[in-house]
């Protein structure tokens, strides 16, 4: 009796799991329908991503992190641009060096008085002297006498004066002794296209200036570093050492 109400029982479960089987998929549209409207299959996603640990999740965001910075180390179709070649010239960074090595030469000023021309309107010329800065390094009467050769600036210029020195007229040399400053010049002092009227001019002009230094007292005019009786053929003497009033 147990034997057979036992295999009744089986059947009866294995008739209702059948059962249950053949209903669902007749209605499985439905159900799957009803399961989406209600938000059950959504419910046992999150259910299933909540007991599931987050140590996947993390690795992958690392490993998107490392692809991103190897990414950007070395990023693909990028040419390494080329290397700038650097010449050093090794004389000039030597020359360099040793000019900062060198000292630093403070220039000396004094304040000089240089003599030009000034012509009136009667053409009548006299001397009129100018004050001006001199710079030098250790002879203030060569600086002085150069800057005289120079000529004129423009504002000197503008007050009318002239120098009658010829250009291209150059010192070789100066030495003073017992109060006379031989000035050793170049041949173009002895060429001047004004006459003798402009060699007397240009040789006041070099003594009046000359001896304004207190140390100076005549000036004796060497031609090429030769002591010669004239300036040029015009019969300006110039044969001892000159004074203020030996040139007036």
């Amino acid at each position: 009796m147990k034997k057979k109400k036992s295999s009744i029982g089986c059947l009866f479960w294995i008739a209702l799991i059948l059962l249950i089987i053949v209903i669902f998929l007749f209605s499985r549209t439905r159900i799957e329908k009803v399961m989406d409207n209600t938000g059950f299959l959504d419910f046992l996603s999150s259910e299933r991503n909540r007991d599931k640990p987050e140590v996947d999740r993390i690795i992958v965001e690392q490993n998107d992190s490392e692809e991103q910075i190897n990414t950007i180390q070395t990023p693909e179709n990028t040419v390494p641009e080329p290397v700038q070649e650097v010449t050093i010239n090794v004389q000039e960074t030597k020359s360099s060096v040793e000019k900062m090595d060198q000292p630093v030469v403070e220039k000396n000023i004094r304040t000089s008085i240089l003599y030009f021309v000034n012509v009136n309107n009667e053409e009548n010329i006299s001397l009129q002297g100018i004050s001006r800065p001199v710079y030098y390094d250790d002879s203030p009467l060569t600086a002085t006498l150069t800057a005289l050769l120079a000529g004129l600036t423009s504002s000197e210029l503008n007050k009318g004066l002239l120098s009658l020195i010829p250009q291209g007229t150059e010192i070789k040399g100066i030495t003073i002794s017992n109060g006379t400053a031989t000035i050793d010049f170049n041949e173009s002092l002895s060429f001047n296209s004004f006459g003798k009227e402009g060699l007397e001019s240009e040789l006041k002009q070099i003594i009046f200036t000359a001896t304004e230094f207190p140390t100076v007292d005549k000036v004796q005019i060497l031609i090429n570093g030769q002591k010669k009786q004239f300036l040029s053929t015009e019969g300006v003497f110039i044969g001892d050492p000159l004074t203020r009033s030996s040139v007036q």
